[in-house]
Protein backbone atom coordinates (compact mmCIF):
# COMPACT_ATOMS: atom_id res chain seq x y z
CA UNK A 1 0.00 0.00 0.00
CA UNK A 2 1.40 3.40 -1.28
CA UNK A 3 1.10 5.23 2.39
CA UNK A 4 1.86 8.80 0.93
CA UNK A 5 -0.23 8.56 -1.83
CA UNK A 6 -3.31 7.78 0.13
CA UNK A 7 -2.76 10.54 2.31
CA UNK A 8 -2.16 12.98 -0.52
CA UNK A 9 -5.92 11.78 -1.58
CA UNK A 10 -7.23 12.01 1.70
CA UNK A 11 -5.72 15.47 2.22
CA UNK A 12 -7.17 16.57 -1.43
CA UNK A 13 -10.79 15.44 -0.05
CA UNK A 14 -10.46 16.91 2.62
CA UNK A 15 -9.35 20.53 1.36
CA UNK A 16 -11.83 20.16 -1.76
CA UNK A 17 -14.66 19.17 0.94
CA UNK A 18 -13.83 22.22 3.27
CA UNK A 19 -14.19 24.17 0.30
CA UNK A 20 -17.64 23.55 -0.36
CA UNK A 21 -18.34 23.20 3.55
CA UNK A 22 -17.60 27.17 3.59
CA UNK A 23 -19.70 27.44 0.89
CA UNK A 24 -22.49 25.97 1.38
CA UNK A 25 -22.74 27.12 5.09
CA UNK A 26 -22.82 30.80 4.99
CA UNK A 27 -21.79 31.91 1.49
CA UNK A 28 -25.46 31.22 -0.50
CA UNK A 29 -26.01 34.50 -2.46
CA UNK A 30 -22.32 35.88 -1.98
CA UNK A 31 -19.44 35.85 -4.88
CA UNK A 32 -17.94 32.83 -5.75
CA UNK A 33 -13.91 32.84 -6.66
CA UNK A 34 -11.49 31.55 -8.50
CA UNK A 35 -8.06 30.78 -7.60
CA UNK A 36 -5.83 31.75 -11.01
CA UNK A 37 -2.49 30.32 -11.37
CA UNK A 38 0.06 29.76 -14.10
CA UNK A 39 2.77 27.19 -12.78
CA UNK A 40 6.11 25.72 -14.58
CA UNK A 41 8.55 23.19 -12.85
CA UNK A 42 6.68 24.70 -9.42
CA UNK A 43 6.81 21.18 -7.39
CA UNK A 44 9.23 22.52 -4.31
CA UNK A 45 6.47 24.76 -3.49
CA UNK A 46 2.99 24.38 -5.28
CA UNK A 47 1.59 22.08 -2.32
CA UNK A 48 2.13 24.90 -0.13
CA UNK A 49 0.43 27.42 -2.19
CA UNK A 50 -2.67 24.93 -2.92
CA UNK A 51 -2.70 24.09 0.87
CA UNK A 52 -3.48 27.85 1.55
CA UNK A 53 -6.62 28.14 -0.78
CA UNK A 54 -8.68 25.71 1.43
CA UNK A 55 -11.94 27.81 2.46
CA UNK A 56 -10.96 30.93 0.81
CA UNK A 57 -12.23 30.20 -3.17
CA UNK A 58 -14.54 27.72 -4.62
CA UNK A 59 -12.37 26.52 -7.62
CA UNK A 60 -8.61 26.34 -8.65
CA UNK A 61 -7.35 26.25 -12.09
CA UNK A 62 -3.87 26.09 -13.08
CA UNK A 63 -1.97 26.61 -16.57
CA UNK A 64 1.01 24.72 -16.66
CA UNK A 65 3.08 26.02 -19.53
CA UNK A 66 5.54 23.23 -19.80
CA UNK A 67 6.40 21.76 -16.70
CA UNK A 68 8.96 18.98 -16.13
CA UNK A 69 9.05 17.74 -12.92
CA UNK A 70 5.88 16.91 -10.87
CA UNK A 71 4.10 20.16 -10.65
CA UNK A 72 0.98 18.35 -12.89
CA UNK A 73 0.84 15.72 -10.80
CA UNK A 74 0.46 17.98 -7.33
CA UNK A 75 -1.93 20.12 -9.14
CA UNK A 76 -4.47 17.31 -10.16
CA UNK A 77 -4.22 16.78 -6.15
CA UNK A 78 -6.32 19.63 -5.53
CA UNK A 79 -8.09 20.15 -8.37
CA UNK A 80 -8.99 18.73 -12.08
CA UNK A 81 -8.97 21.75 -13.44
CA UNK A 82 -5.45 21.75 -14.90
CA UNK A 83 -4.41 22.48 -18.60
CA UNK A 84 -1.83 23.17 -20.49
CA UNK A 85 -0.64 26.26 -22.20
CA UNK A 86 2.03 26.06 -25.14
CA UNK A 87 4.45 28.91 -24.19
CA UNK A 88 5.09 31.59 -25.83
CA UNK A 89 7.16 34.03 -23.86
CA UNK A 90 4.17 35.67 -23.36
CA UNK A 91 2.99 36.11 -19.27
CA UNK A 92 -0.53 37.96 -20.04
CA UNK A 93 -1.25 35.37 -22.51
CA UNK A 94 -1.05 32.16 -19.99
CA UNK A 95 -2.91 34.50 -17.44
CA UNK A 96 -5.68 34.95 -20.15
CA UNK A 97 -5.73 31.41 -20.47
CA UNK A 98 -6.15 30.69 -16.91
CA UNK A 99 -9.52 33.36 -16.82
CA UNK A 100 -11.34 31.76 -20.21
CA UNK A 101 -11.11 28.27 -17.95
CA UNK A 102 -12.27 29.96 -15.06
CA UNK A 103 -16.21 29.60 -13.96
CA UNK A 104 -16.63 32.09 -10.71
CA UNK A 105 -17.55 35.79 -10.12
CA UNK A 106 -14.07 36.96 -8.73
CA UNK A 107 -10.63 35.53 -9.58
CA UNK A 108 -7.94 35.61 -7.24
CA UNK A 109 -4.39 35.87 -8.55
CA UNK A 110 -1.74 33.70 -6.85
CA UNK A 111 2.04 32.24 -7.76
CA UNK A 112 2.86 29.18 -7.05
CA UNK A 113 5.53 30.45 -5.10
CA UNK A 114 3.35 31.91 -2.70
CA UNK A 115 0.81 31.21 0.09
CA UNK A 116 -1.96 33.33 1.90
CA UNK A 117 -0.41 34.09 4.76
CA UNK A 118 -3.59 34.99 6.78
CA UNK A 119 -5.92 32.20 5.29
CA UNK A 120 -8.34 32.02 8.28
CA UNK A 121 -9.81 35.43 7.47
CA UNK A 122 -9.07 35.60 3.62
CA UNK A 123 -12.75 34.70 2.58
CA UNK A 124 -13.94 37.12 4.74
CA UNK A 125 -11.85 40.04 3.58
CA UNK A 126 -12.42 39.13 -0.16
CA UNK A 127 -16.55 38.80 0.47
CA UNK A 128 -16.37 42.57 2.39
CA UNK A 129 -14.20 43.88 -0.28
CA UNK A 130 -16.53 43.06 -3.01
CA UNK A 131 -19.46 44.12 -1.67
CA UNK A 132 -17.98 47.50 -0.77
CA UNK A 133 -16.03 48.25 -4.05
CA UNK A 134 -17.74 47.77 -7.65
CA UNK A 135 -16.83 45.67 -10.35
CA UNK A 136 -14.10 48.50 -11.61
CA UNK A 137 -12.03 48.29 -8.66
CA UNK A 138 -9.22 45.83 -8.16
CA UNK A 139 -8.30 44.37 -5.37
CA UNK A 140 -4.49 44.59 -3.70
CA UNK A 141 -2.97 41.99 -1.79
CA UNK A 142 -0.06 42.41 0.43
CA UNK A 143 2.43 40.74 -0.69
CA UNK A 144 5.93 40.10 1.78
CA UNK A 145 9.15 38.71 0.09
CA UNK A 146 12.17 37.52 2.14
CA UNK A 147 15.21 38.14 0.15
CA UNK A 148 17.06 35.05 1.98
CA UNK A 149 17.00 32.61 4.68
CA UNK A 150 19.28 34.71 7.44
CA UNK A 151 17.16 35.26 10.30
CA UNK A 152 18.23 38.97 9.39
CA UNK A 153 17.11 38.83 5.61
CA UNK A 154 15.52 41.79 4.31
CA UNK A 155 11.93 41.49 3.79
CA UNK A 156 10.46 43.71 1.15
CA UNK A 157 6.34 44.50 0.71
CA UNK A 158 4.51 45.24 -1.98
CA UNK A 159 0.81 46.05 -2.54
CA UNK A 160 0.04 44.30 -5.56
CA UNK A 161 -3.53 43.88 -7.58
CA UNK A 162 -4.29 40.31 -7.41
CA UNK A 163 -8.38 39.92 -7.09
CA UNK A 164 -11.07 41.00 -9.53
CA UNK A 165 -14.37 40.67 -11.01
CA UNK A 166 -13.37 37.84 -13.75
CA UNK A 167 -15.77 39.91 -16.84
CA UNK A 168 -14.25 42.68 -16.15
CA UNK A 169 -10.84 42.67 -16.70
CA UNK A 170 -7.68 40.35 -19.03
CA UNK A 171 -4.03 41.22 -18.72
CA UNK A 172 -1.72 42.75 -20.95
CA UNK A 173 2.20 42.82 -21.39
CA UNK A 174 4.43 39.96 -22.23
CA UNK A 175 6.28 40.25 -18.97
CA UNK A 176 5.80 41.58 -15.90
CA UNK A 177 1.97 42.03 -17.15
CA UNK A 178 -0.60 44.62 -16.02
CA UNK A 179 -4.39 43.95 -15.06
CA UNK A 180 -6.23 46.39 -17.90
CA UNK A 181 -10.06 46.77 -17.53
CA UNK A 182 -12.51 45.49 -20.57
CA UNK A 183 -14.10 48.29 -21.08
CA UNK A 184 -11.51 50.56 -21.50
CA UNK A 185 -12.08 52.80 -18.46
CA UNK A 186 -10.23 53.81 -16.02
CA UNK A 187 -9.72 51.54 -13.14
CA UNK A 188 -9.47 51.99 -8.88
CA UNK A 189 -7.07 49.83 -6.75
CA UNK A 190 -7.94 49.10 -3.03
CA UNK A 191 -6.77 46.73 -0.96
CA UNK A 192 -8.47 43.49 -0.02
CA UNK A 193 -6.59 43.03 3.52
CA UNK A 194 -4.87 39.79 1.90
CA UNK A 195 -1.37 38.90 3.02
CA UNK A 196 0.86 36.67 0.79
CA UNK A 197 3.99 35.43 1.89
CA UNK A 198 6.24 34.83 -1.25
CA UNK A 199 9.24 32.51 -1.07
CA UNK A 200 10.17 33.32 -5.09
CA UNK A 201 13.46 35.23 -3.99
CA UNK A 202 15.23 32.32 -1.81
CA UNK A 203 14.01 29.28 -4.01
CA UNK A 204 14.06 31.59 -7.39
CA UNK A 205 16.42 29.96 -10.05
CA UNK A 206 18.88 31.62 -11.79
CA UNK A 207 17.38 29.92 -14.99
CA UNK A 208 14.06 32.44 -14.27
CA UNK A 209 16.08 35.09 -13.56
CA UNK A 210 18.00 34.97 -17.02
CA UNK A 211 14.57 33.89 -18.45
CA UNK A 212 13.32 37.30 -17.37
CA UNK A 213 15.95 39.02 -18.15
CA UNK A 214 15.35 37.86 -22.13
CA UNK A 215 11.85 38.57 -22.23
CA UNK A 216 12.51 42.11 -21.02
CA UNK A 217 14.97 42.72 -23.71
CA UNK A 218 13.09 41.16 -25.72
CA UNK A 219 10.29 43.69 -24.69
CA UNK A 220 12.54 46.62 -24.86
CA UNK A 221 13.74 46.29 -28.23
CA UNK A 222 10.29 47.26 -29.35
CA UNK A 223 10.19 50.34 -26.71
CA UNK A 224 13.73 51.10 -25.41
CA UNK A 225 12.31 53.43 -23.54
CA UNK A 226 9.93 51.55 -21.76
CA UNK A 227 10.71 53.02 -17.71
CA UNK A 228 9.13 50.48 -15.97
CA UNK A 229 10.51 47.38 -18.57
CA UNK A 230 13.89 49.57 -17.34
CA UNK A 231 13.26 48.81 -13.77
CA UNK A 232 12.22 45.83 -13.60
CA UNK A 233 15.54 44.49 -15.97
CA UNK A 234 17.64 46.32 -13.25
CA UNK A 235 15.82 44.40 -10.70
CA UNK A 236 16.60 41.11 -12.18
CA UNK A 237 20.15 42.34 -12.69
CA UNK A 238 20.12 43.16 -9.07
CA UNK A 239 18.92 39.63 -8.06
CA UNK A 240 21.45 37.85 -9.93
CA UNK A 241 24.31 40.41 -7.78
CA UNK A 242 25.20 41.73 -10.97
CA UNK A 243 25.45 44.72 -9.97
CA UNK A 244 26.87 46.82 -12.81
CA UNK A 245 24.21 45.86 -14.98
CA UNK A 246 21.29 46.66 -12.48
CA UNK A 247 23.07 50.04 -12.01
CA UNK A 248 23.21 50.67 -16.24
CA UNK A 249 19.02 49.21 -16.59
CA UNK A 250 18.10 51.45 -13.53
CA UNK A 251 19.51 54.62 -14.71
CA UNK A 252 18.20 54.14 -18.07
CA UNK A 253 14.18 54.31 -16.38
CA UNK A 254 15.53 56.92 -13.98
CA UNK A 255 16.55 58.86 -17.80
CA UNK A 256 13.11 58.10 -19.00
CA UNK A 257 11.11 59.69 -16.82
CA UNK A 258 10.30 63.12 -16.39
CA UNK A 259 11.20 64.91 -12.96
CA UNK A 260 10.43 68.46 -12.61
CA UNK A 261 10.15 69.80 -9.12
CA UNK A 262 6.45 70.94 -7.74
CA UNK A 263 5.30 68.40 -9.94
CA UNK A 264 4.71 64.16 -10.16
CA UNK A 265 7.34 62.21 -12.21
CA UNK A 266 5.72 60.95 -15.68
CA UNK A 267 6.66 57.58 -17.15
CA UNK A 268 7.01 57.36 -21.08
CA UNK A 269 3.47 56.93 -21.76
CA UNK A 270 2.77 60.09 -20.35
CA UNK A 271 1.20 58.97 -17.02
CA UNK A 272 2.01 58.97 -13.45
CA UNK A 273 4.89 56.42 -12.21
CA UNK A 274 3.40 54.62 -9.12
CA UNK A 275 5.04 55.52 -5.50
CA UNK A 276 5.94 52.57 -4.88
CA UNK A 277 8.20 51.97 -7.98
CA UNK A 278 9.69 55.09 -7.68
CA UNK A 279 10.93 54.70 -4.16
CA UNK A 280 12.40 51.37 -5.40
CA UNK A 281 13.90 52.47 -8.38
CA UNK A 282 15.86 55.40 -7.05
CA UNK A 283 16.82 53.43 -3.56
CA UNK A 284 17.50 50.45 -5.43
CA UNK A 285 20.11 52.41 -7.94
CA UNK A 286 21.66 53.98 -4.81
CA UNK A 287 22.50 50.51 -3.78
CA UNK A 288 23.91 49.12 -6.93
CA UNK A 289 26.10 52.12 -6.69
CA UNK A 290 27.01 51.38 -3.43
CA UNK A 291 27.68 47.63 -4.06
CA UNK A 292 29.90 48.85 -7.07
CA UNK A 293 32.31 51.58 -5.03
CA UNK A 294 30.51 54.16 -6.14
CA UNK A 295 29.48 55.74 -3.13
CA UNK A 296 29.95 59.41 -3.70
CA UNK A 297 27.54 58.94 -6.77
CA UNK A 298 24.49 56.99 -4.39
CA UNK A 299 24.99 60.51 -2.19
CA UNK A 300 24.98 62.65 -5.26
CA UNK A 301 21.54 60.33 -6.81
CA UNK A 302 19.38 60.52 -3.37
CA UNK A 303 20.24 64.19 -2.89
CA UNK A 304 19.14 65.16 -6.36
CA UNK A 305 16.14 63.93 -5.79
CA UNK A 306 15.31 64.97 -2.35
CA UNK A 307 15.42 68.13 -3.41
CA UNK A 308 13.06 67.13 -6.17
CA UNK A 309 10.89 66.17 -3.33
CA UNK A 310 9.05 63.81 -5.70
CA UNK A 311 6.22 60.85 -4.24
CA UNK A 312 9.41 58.36 -4.35
CA UNK A 313 11.13 60.21 -1.67
CA UNK A 314 8.56 60.06 1.14
CA UNK A 315 8.41 56.52 1.75
CA UNK A 316 10.79 55.65 4.83
CA UNK A 317 12.82 53.84 2.25
CA UNK A 318 14.27 56.77 0.64
CA UNK A 319 15.83 58.37 3.97
CA UNK A 320 17.36 55.04 5.12
CA UNK A 321 19.12 54.88 2.11
CA UNK A 322 20.66 57.97 2.78
CA UNK A 323 21.60 56.93 6.12
CA UNK A 324 23.50 54.05 4.96
CA UNK A 325 25.03 56.36 2.05
CA UNK A 326 26.04 58.63 4.61
CA UNK A 327 27.27 56.22 7.06
CA UNK A 328 29.77 54.22 4.57
CA UNK A 329 30.53 57.95 3.69
CA UNK A 330 31.81 58.53 7.50
CA UNK A 331 29.01 61.46 7.75
CA UNK A 332 27.77 60.48 11.01
CA UNK A 333 25.73 63.51 11.59
CA UNK A 334 23.90 63.43 8.55
CA UNK A 335 23.54 59.90 8.95
CA UNK A 336 21.59 60.38 12.20
CA UNK A 337 19.23 62.90 10.94
CA UNK A 338 18.44 60.51 7.84
CA UNK A 339 17.82 57.58 10.44
CA UNK A 340 15.80 59.43 12.51
CA UNK A 341 13.87 60.54 9.50
CA UNK A 342 13.13 57.03 8.55
CA UNK A 343 11.38 56.67 11.82
CA UNK A 344 9.23 59.76 11.75
CA UNK A 345 7.79 58.39 8.23
CA UNK A 346 6.51 55.58 10.56
CA UNK A 347 5.80 51.73 9.78
CA UNK A 348 3.01 52.72 7.39
CA UNK A 349 5.68 54.12 5.09
CA UNK A 350 7.80 51.30 4.97
CA UNK A 351 8.81 49.15 1.94
CA UNK A 352 11.70 47.32 3.02
CA UNK A 353 10.70 45.92 6.85
CA UNK A 354 12.42 47.36 9.35
CA UNK A 355 13.12 50.57 7.41
CA UNK A 356 11.22 52.58 10.22
CA UNK A 357 11.52 50.71 12.58
CA UNK A 358 14.27 48.06 14.11
CA UNK A 359 16.72 48.50 10.79
CA UNK A 360 16.78 52.07 11.51
CA UNK A 361 17.60 51.99 15.64
CA UNK A 362 20.03 49.47 15.00
CA UNK A 363 22.40 51.74 12.07
CA UNK A 364 21.51 54.84 15.23
CA UNK A 365 23.28 52.09 17.77
CA UNK A 366 26.01 52.06 15.31
CA UNK A 367 26.43 55.35 15.17
CA UNK A 368 25.91 55.94 18.46
CA UNK A 369 29.06 53.58 19.05
CA UNK A 370 31.04 55.65 16.85
CA UNK A 371 30.55 58.66 18.93
CA UNK A 372 31.45 56.95 21.96
CA UNK A 373 28.28 56.92 23.53
CA UNK A 374 28.25 53.23 24.57
CA UNK A 375 25.07 53.72 26.86
CA UNK A 376 23.25 55.77 24.04
CA UNK A 377 24.10 52.91 21.44
CA UNK A 378 22.69 50.40 23.81
CA UNK A 379 19.39 51.92 23.67
CA UNK A 380 19.17 51.62 20.56
CA UNK A 381 20.10 48.14 20.14
CA UNK A 382 17.49 47.86 23.00
CA UNK A 383 14.54 49.38 20.97
CA UNK A 384 15.47 47.41 17.56
CA UNK A 385 15.51 44.14 19.79
CA UNK A 386 11.60 44.94 21.31
CA UNK A 387 10.89 45.65 17.71
CA UNK A 388 12.32 42.55 16.57
CA UNK A 389 13.09 39.98 19.24
CA UNK A 390 14.99 37.75 17.21
CA UNK A 391 16.91 40.65 15.77
CA UNK A 392 20.03 38.51 14.99
CA UNK A 393 22.82 42.02 14.34
CA UNK A 394 21.57 44.06 17.66
CA UNK A 395 21.53 40.70 19.47
CA UNK A 396 25.49 40.20 18.44
CA UNK A 397 26.42 43.76 18.80
CA UNK A 398 24.75 43.49 22.39
CA UNK A 399 26.91 40.65 23.68
CA UNK A 400 30.08 42.16 21.89
CA UNK A 401 29.60 45.81 23.97
CA UNK A 402 30.46 43.61 26.63
CA UNK A 403 33.64 41.89 25.63
CA UNK A 404 34.46 45.02 23.89
CA UNK A 405 33.61 47.79 26.20
CA UNK A 406 32.88 46.04 29.75
CA UNK A 407 29.22 47.04 29.94
CA UNK A 408 26.64 45.10 31.80
CA UNK A 409 23.40 44.49 29.62
CA UNK A 410 20.35 45.15 31.81
CA UNK A 411 18.16 42.29 32.81
CA UNK A 412 15.05 43.78 30.58
CA UNK A 413 16.87 43.09 27.60
CA UNK A 414 16.43 39.34 28.02
CA UNK A 415 12.98 40.09 28.37
CA UNK A 416 12.58 42.11 25.08
CA UNK A 417 14.52 39.52 23.39
CA UNK A 418 13.87 36.20 21.82
CA UNK A 419 15.21 33.90 24.10
CA UNK A 420 16.31 30.92 21.90
CA UNK A 421 17.72 33.39 19.32
CA UNK A 422 19.71 35.48 22.35
CA UNK A 423 20.79 32.16 23.92
CA UNK A 424 22.25 30.98 20.12
CA UNK A 425 24.10 34.19 19.97
CA UNK A 426 25.56 34.67 22.94
CA UNK A 427 26.74 31.06 23.68
CA UNK A 428 28.08 31.05 20.10
CA UNK A 429 30.11 34.34 21.07
CA UNK A 430 31.28 32.55 24.62
CA UNK A 431 32.59 29.50 22.69
CA UNK A 432 34.63 31.64 20.02
CA UNK A 433 36.21 33.13 23.33
CA UNK A 434 36.77 29.76 25.23
CA UNK A 435 38.50 28.13 21.85
CA UNK A 436 40.72 31.11 21.14
CA UNK A 437 41.36 30.95 24.79
CA UNK A 438 40.36 34.56 24.91
CA UNK A 439 39.54 34.06 29.05
CA UNK A 440 39.57 37.92 30.25
CA UNK A 441 36.19 38.04 27.29
CA UNK A 442 35.00 34.76 28.27
CA UNK A 443 34.77 35.62 31.98
CA UNK A 444 33.12 39.18 30.95
CA UNK A 445 30.81 37.35 29.20
CA UNK A 446 29.97 34.83 32.02
CA UNK A 447 29.44 37.30 34.48
CA UNK A 448 26.78 39.42 32.25
CA UNK A 449 25.09 36.00 31.99
CA UNK A 450 24.69 35.78 35.74
CA UNK A 451 22.59 38.90 35.79
CA UNK A 452 20.59 38.65 32.66
CA UNK A 453 18.99 34.94 33.28
CA UNK A 454 19.77 32.00 35.44
CA UNK A 455 19.54 29.77 32.49
CA UNK A 456 21.66 31.24 30.49
CA UNK A 457 24.42 31.87 32.72
CA UNK A 458 24.06 27.82 33.40
CA UNK A 459 24.75 27.20 29.42
CA UNK A 460 27.87 29.53 30.08
CA UNK A 461 29.60 27.10 32.74
CA UNK A 462 28.25 23.78 31.49
CA UNK A 463 30.11 24.82 27.96
CA UNK A 464 32.79 26.16 30.14
CA UNK A 465 33.11 22.51 32.11
CA UNK A 466 33.10 21.01 28.97
CA UNK A 467 35.59 23.23 27.43
CA UNK A 468 38.12 22.36 30.74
Amino acid sequence: MDVRNTLTQLCRRFTMSHIRQRHTRGDIGLITISAALIVRDEAACLRDCLASLAGVVDEIVIVDTGSEDETVAIAREYTDQVFAFDWIDDFAAARNYSLDHATRDYILAIDADSQIENRSEARGLLQAFARQHDSAVVGTVEIASPMGTDPDARVAVVSVPRFFKRSSFRYSGAIHEQLVPVSGDEHRAATTGVRYLHSGYIIASRRKAHRNIRMLEKELAKCPDDDYYLYQLGKAHFSLKEYDAAAAAFERAVAAIHFKTGRPPLGRTGCGVAEDVLTDLIVSLAYAYVNTDRVELARRLLETHQALGHAGTQNADFPHALGYVYLMLGDVPRAKEAFAESLERGVEREQVRGTASYSSFYHLGLLSEAERDIQRALQYYARAIGQKPDYHAALSRCVDLIAEYQVGLPPELWNLADEDAFTAVYMSKFRAFLEQGATDQAGLLMNAARALSPQLFEACVRLSEQAG
